[in-house]
């Protein structure tokens, strides 16, 4: 259903931008000023733009199909409402797609939370969703979990979402989570360890303090440095979300010296990009033109595909 609704007004553009007269003409029933632009068939956006721009002009496309006989393509108030279903949808798409290939990429704490207002508006589109967003990368969660407005509750209705609501598979993942971002976090803390700090008061014996420092180890609980400062983190409230001017950036650099290692953390975690594809090619349809079978062409011939 939804080609023939595009194509229709798809060819009532492309009319009445087919020569200035009939431009002329639709300016007079208008009152406006190209209003109008054809889109790319392979670009999806393309067609939203288009769509978006016409929709509004309704009522002047009707008109134009009485005064205008070889006007033969006018769409009905059936498929004039079933664009607007589609605007609809694409618009949210859109967004999402100039916020995941934009040039200012997003930090990646927004990631997931749109890529779960994508799935509750993919319903007849579920089969390709899930090829592409069903297995979460750890990242990406960790990424939640670094949110101090989201952390593992949020987290864990996230993949509620993505998943159903089976909760046995849901905690599962949920804990897989946990475990890399504490694997993580050993990493971080061996990785930037500090050496020891210069003091003006006296010395210190430091192989008697080692050992010392070795049987106290033994017989305290085997709660690490890490673990204790991740429980800490999850163990404390949630951010609320009343503050619309909230900088997670910002809260890391100021609230969280009180997690440090989680704070190195967040400061490379945020900046993945959930993709570095550019938004052209994630709009288009068509296919790549260096493919594997034309990796050795010369600048030339490239230059000459990429003109056709």
């Amino acid at each position: 259903m939804i080609l023939p609704a595009i194509k229709k007004i798809r060819d009532s553009v492309a009319f009445w931008t087919a020569t200035p007269k009939r431009v002329e003409k639709f300016e007079e029933m208008a009152k406006f000023l190209k209003v109008l632009g054809l889109d790319c068939k392979t670009r999806w956006n393309s067609t939203y733009k288009m769509l978006s721009i016409a929709i509004p002009y309704e009522a002047v496309f009707s008109r134009a199909s009485r005064v205008e006989k070889l006007y033969d393509c006018a769409p009905s108030k059936e498929e004039w409402a079933f664009a607007r279903q589609v605007v609809d949808r694409l618009k949210m798409f859109d967004e999402i797609t100039k916020v995941f290939s934009g040039t200012d990429y997003v930090t990646a704490n927004i990631q997931l939370l749109k890529i779960c207002e994508a799935k509750e508006m993919s319903k007849n589109m579920i089969e390709k969703f899930d090829k592409y967003w069903k297995d979460i990368q750890g990242p990406m969660g960790i990424a939640i979990v670094l949110d101090p407005r989201f952390k593992v509750d949020y987290l864990l209705g996230f993949f509620e979402t993505l998943l159903g609501q089976n909760s046995d598979q849901c905690l599962a993942k949920v804990q897989e989570v946990k475990e890399s971002l504490f694997d993580l976090m050993k990493y971080y803390e061996v990785d930037e360890h500090e050496g020891p700090t210069e003091s003006s008061g006296p010395s210190l014996d430091t192989s008697l303090l080692s050992a010392i420092s070795a049987r106290v180890a033994s017989r305290r609980p085997a709660m690490t440095k890490v673990k204790n400062e991740l429980h800490r983190y999850l163990e404390d409230e949630l951010v609320p979300f009343t503050a619309e001017s909230f900088q997670i950036l910002d809260w890391w650099k100021v609230t969280g010296t009180r997690y440090p290692t989680l704070r190195k953390i967040a400061r490379d975690i945020f900046a993945i990009p959930v993709s570095t594809v550019a938004s052209e090619s994630a709009f288009s349809t068509s296919g790549r033109i260096l493919s594997e079978h034309r990796s050795r062409l010369t600048p030339e011939i490239l230059e000459a595909l990429i003109l056709l």
